[in-house]
């Protein structure tokens, strides 16, 4: 840029930035680092053109509703270095309401995101944070994508720690998850102590260096609907119980009474809408979305304590990452996870009301 644009720019009350094709910021005038920093992103207006080189031009304007002086409320511990500001990504806001109790009752500032996209759009724009929570799974770009999308970027937010989050069980996965770029990796449910443990553990220690990168294999390629069975077999479902009453305690202490009810309310009405989903996924032929609704699933009936459900949830996926599907066998576990979560779901809710009747009553 010569120096009669960058005087031009630098007088404009727009915030104008330009990206190169690795999304990383190339200049910004003194007016985007004040808009993205003064304002809530909901009272921005973002006008962004892709350049023929791959980069991007980006212009940010205030909404005429909103005042150029509002600033973003952020709790005293947000900017507290002692504390720090953690984003969770996660699709689920089940299992985001969950760490998100957990973190602000320790003082954490939280800004949440549902995928992929939504964290890099923030970082680009300037949002910072001293950590990061990926779900390894999300639509749109999933968790080990956008960490290495980070890890890439330019300045210190690529040295951002990222804590990967995942209802894989296997040793694999968490070797995939450290290639890609994370810090750390942690099983769901989530465990309080964990991962309060290993956010400290991140944000107290400093930069040392570049982070590995490396390419997740692809999903495996689902036949099509011609190549299945006709008649899918009846399986039998796991023999573990409906609900894991430790797991549900856990939840209860790590999220407080209120926490951990409101959590199950959204989680029953988030599962409702999934079944629907798998369900008519299913009529359809459309196994991709079974796949990644069963690997949700799997995922928030774990957090909430439903072990059969989970468990079931489970044996799916396995199959879907068998080198040859057999997709007879995942037809009928995925019929038989629509059947099942219904009944799960009423435990669950029975639960959660049982907690209320055995508080004391308050008297007259």
């Amino acid at each position: 840029m010569n120096n009669q644009l960058i005087d031009a720019l630098a007088q404009t009350t727009a915030g104008i930035a330009l990206f190169d094709s690795n999304e990383r910021i190339i200049y910004a005038n003194p007016a985007w680092e004040q808009l993205i920093t003064g304002v809530a992103e909901e009272d921005l207006l973002f006008s962004e053109t892709e350049l023929a080189d791959g980069g991007m031009i980006s212009v940010c304007f205030v909404k005429p509703q909103a005042k150029l002086t509002h600033p973003i409320e952020l709790p005293a511990s947000a900017n507290d270095s002692k504390i720090g500001t953690v984003i969770i990504a996660d699709d689920s806001e089940s299992n985001r309401m969950v760490a998100r109790r957990i973190l602000q009752a320790e003082g954490y500032g939280i800004v949440e995101a549902t995928n992929g996209q939504t964290v890099l759009n923030m970082l680009r724009r300037g949002v910072t944070a001293d950590l990061i929570l990926m779900d390894v799974e999300m639509p749109d770009m999933d968790g080990l994508h956008t960490t290495r999308r980070i890890r890439h970027m330019q300045g210190p937010v690529a040295q951002t720690p990222i804590i990967a989050l995942s209802a894989h069980q296997s040793r694999d996965w968490n070797v995939i998850a450290r290639q890609s770029g994370v810090d750390e990796f942690i099983n769901k449910p989530i465990q309080r102590t964990k991962l309060l443990d290993t956010i400290r553990d991140l944000i107290s220690r400093s930069p040392d260096g570049a982070t590995p990168t490396a390419r997740l294999s692809p999903p495996p390629v689902l036949r099509s609907k011609g190549a299945r069975l006709s008649r899918p077999e009846r399986l039998d479902p796991p023999a573990s119980p409906v609900l894991d009453i430790r797991t549900l305690e856990q939840l209860y202490a790590d999220a407080g009474d209120e926490g951990a009810s409101c959590g199950i309310d959204l989680f029953i009405n988030e599962t409702q809408t999934r079944l629907v989903k798998i369900d008519n996924a299913l009529s359809s032929d459309d196994l991709a979305t079974v796949r990644d609704e069963v690997h949700v699933l799997k995922s928030t009936s774990g957090t909430f304590g439903l072990r059969q459900l989970s468990d079931l949830c489970e044996t799916t996926q396995n199959f879907f990452e068998e080198d040859d599907i057999d997709e007879g066998r995942i037809l009928a576990l995925s019929r038989q996870v629509v059947q099942l979560a219904p009944t799960a779901l009423t435990a669950l809710n029975l639960y959660r009301r049982s907690r209320g009747w055995g508080s004391p009553q308050r008297t007259q």
